[in-house]
This record gives C-alpha cells, structure tokens and sequence, in this order.
C-alpha cells in the first residue's frame, strides 16, 4: 500500500515548493524563495491538506504532482488558481507558434547558406 503526501504551495501565484512534506520536511519554506509570499499546506476554507507525493511501497523513484486548482474536499478554488489557469493556457496558445516560428527560421537558414 502507499500513502497521500502533503504538497506546500505559494499563496500568490502557486509556485510549488515541496510535493513531499511529511517525507522531506526540511525541504518546507515558510516563504516562496520564487516571488516571497506565504506558504501553505491547508486549503483556506475547510482546512483539508493539499494533497502532495502519492508514496507508494517499493517504487523508487518520484513523479512529481501538478499544483491543483481547486481543493479535493470542498470543490473550491485556491488562491492561486487564475493565475495558474492563465499560465498554462499561455504556454498552449504559443508553443504551436514557436514550433512554427522555428521551422520558418530552419527554412531560412538553409536559402541563406
């Protein structure tokens, strides 16, 4: 069997700071080192922990956990959701255009050579 880690996450913009930290609590910051906001472990409204890690016996190894947007146990959205929300869909809106961006770029190499 395995168990539910603890994730600690920045306030502000959801920077995360340790996935593991029942495991690796001297990896924990009061403090984002990223933008210096508060950290937390706790949802804000029903005071669930934020799930981190899932450990499981024998596997050795980690796969890190995506930030959540919202608590597993309330529904409700952390604080730093929108911001996150804003910066995933930035990255899916230009990574067709630098992949486009990089193969005009190859084609022009090669007429200049």
């Amino acid at each position: 069997m395995g168990y539910q880690d603890t994730m600690q996450v920045c306030k502000k913009h959801g920077h995360q700071i340790n996935d593991m930290t029942e495991r690796f609590p001297s990896h924990n910051q009061n403090f984002c080192s990223v933008c210096g906001s508060e950290t937390t472990i706790i949802c804000s409204n029903c005071r669930s922990k934020i799930k981190g890690c899932y450990h499981v016996e024998g596997f050795i190894g980690h796969i890190e956990t995506k930030v959540p947007l919202n608590c597993h146990n309330c529904g409700k959205a952390y604080p730093w959701r929108n911001k996150l929300l804003l910066k995933r869909a930035g990255k899916s809106l230009i990574n067709p255009f630098k992949s486009s961006l990089n193969f005009l770029a190859s084609l022009v190499k090669k007429w200049l050579i």
